[in-house]
């Protein structure tokens, strides 16, 4: 199932290799891409014996306890306990929760835009979905939600705080934000019906750009059809995909977007349990349109999961330079179990995980641009201080980096110049950025500064570029002391 995007209830960064809940119809996990377990299997008599020994916790309770006892919210709530212990990713969905993920997932529904996820029991915002509510009224990604209505979301489960931010398009809802700073931003948003559309495209000049906003069921015949809108334009030098706050979907989708740019038969991703028993997938023939095309990718801090692997296929294949900032280091897949063929509900399991074609695992590390540049000057000078707020190591119980790779966070990031006291204009307030936008978008320009150089329309501009360096340990040590 594909991550939701859009409204509030999100499965966060969720990477399937299947959109069909079909097919896995059982409450056993397989392994969707024949990748091995080398761990023994638990007997069926094990299993009988753990389930007889809930029943028998359940009846003692229901028997004894001294007040009113619903015993399907208790096993809700023993099921969403285990499998919120394994990690940030795997979840039990109740079956009224499990047909919301799958409304979301495939349709459309009113909400005010936003990704969000649960971590250090806290709410906050992974990315605002384009064009959305949230991301009109400048809603950041990293920006945590304090209260929703007026009533806390302490210790809010992130399916409660979904059906509070939900509701029906046309009404309101008052939520209390904390941004970056950690100012307090109170805003009244207006639900809207958010409609999953995720390719958007454009030409600036001679060079096509893709935006693509998450990698849904319809995300390759989308961008198909925006490559035909392209090329009708006449020929291009070069091709920017955006991929910005993406945070993720199918893992299908994502290898037929990496095909369009590949040569048919290389890899794209590599999964399994471990890296030592790992599933090559290869990029099937596309055609040629945009196979020798120069091609630049923009990522950033709020790029996860199925997008991490697009521009980590490209870059091991050097088929692309990478430019912006470090990805988010998801590399794990997860799927979904219904049980019961969904009447009582679906599990949300980390099944497997992912690697570069070169077989890096990017797990809470990300993948590092070939040129790391910020998008204005305010983003440049935080990448340089302090790093990214939120990432994969901060999701609750994520597994480590198995080949103990480090996080990147490079020393210099370019950037434009001050500024100024004018605040920054939000990514992506409307899907596809206008001439105006583009001006203020340093990410962009560098990336057309970048397909330029090589292009018959014009050399590489003369832009003006500043580098924000990272102060020396002993400064960063009376800094952090203060």
């Amino acid at each position: 199932m594909p991550v939701f995007r859009g409204a509030a209830l999100i499965a966060f960064a969720l990477l399937a290799t299947s959109p069909n809940p079909a097919a896995a119809q059982n409450a056993t996990p397989s392994s969707p891409v024949g990748a091995q377990d080398s761990r023994p299997a638990a007997s069926a008599t094990d299993g009988h014996a753990q389930a007889a020994l809930f029943g028998q916790a359940l009846d003692i309770i229901r028997q004894n306890y001294n007040g009113p006892v619903d015993p399907d919210g208790l096993t809700s709530t023993a099921l969403k306990a285990m499998a919120g212990s394994l990690d940030g990713h795997s979840v039990y969905m109740t079956p009224q929760e499990f047909k919301d993920f799958q409304a979301g997932a495939t349709g459309e529904f009113a909400g005010i835009g936003t990704v969000i996820e649960v971590a250090d029991g806290k709410l906050r915002v992974i990315a605002p979905t384009d064009a959305g509510p949230a991301a009109r009224a400048g809603v950041g990604a990293g920006w945590f939600i304090r209260s929703i209505d007026g009533q806390t979301v302490e210790r809010t489960t992130l399916i409660e705080a979904t059906r509070r931010l939900r509701g029906t398009a046309g009404t309101t809802v008052a939520i209390t934000f904390i941004d970056g700073s950690g100012h307090e931003v109170p805003l009244v948003l207006t639900r809207e019906t958010i409609h999953l559309h995720s390719v958007y495209q454009r030409r600036i000049g001679s060079i096509g750009y893709v935006h693509i906003t998450g990698f849904a069921q319809v995300t390759d015949r989308e961008l198909g059809e925006a490559q035909a809108d392209l090329l009708k334009a006449g020929p291009m030098t070069g091709l920017i995909l955006d991929l910005r706050n993406n945070t993720g979907g199918f893992i299908d989708a994502a290898v037929h977007v990496a095909s369009r740019f590949l040569q048919p038969g290389a890899v794209v991703v590599r999964t399994g349990k471990s890296a030592s028993a790992t599933t090559a997938i290869v990029a099937s023939d596309q055609g040629e349109a945009l196979r020798r095309l120069p091609v630049v990718v923009l990522i950033n801090g709020g790029s996860a999961s199925a997008s991490e692997i697009v521009a980590a296929a490209l870059q091991d294949n050097h088929r692309a330079s990478l430019i912006g900032l470090v990805t988010f280091g998801k590399g794990l897949v997860q799927n979904i179990f219904p049980l019961a063929q969904g009447a009582q509900g679906a599990l949300s399991v980390t099944t497997m995980r992912y690697y570069t074609p070169s077989g890096r695992s990017i797990q809470r590390i990300g993948v590092t641009p070939d040129l790391v540049v910020a998008r204005t000057a305010r983003e440049a000078e935080a990448a340089v201080k302090g790093g990214q707020m939120f990432t994969e190591a901060s999701v609750f119980n994520a597994p480590d980096n198995e080949m103990q790779l480090k996080r990147d966070e490079p020393d210099t990031v370019e950037g434009p110049v001050d500024e100024g006291p004018q605040p920054d204009k939000p990514l992506f307030a409307k899907p596809l950025p206008d001439d105006a936008d583009i001006a203020a978008d340093f990410q962009i320009l560098r990336a057309l500064d970048v397909l330029r150089a090589n292009s018959p329309d014009g050399a590489n501009p003369a832009r003006a570029v500043r580098l924000y360096r990272r102060p020396p340990p002993e400064a960063r040590a009376v800094v952090n002391g203060s």
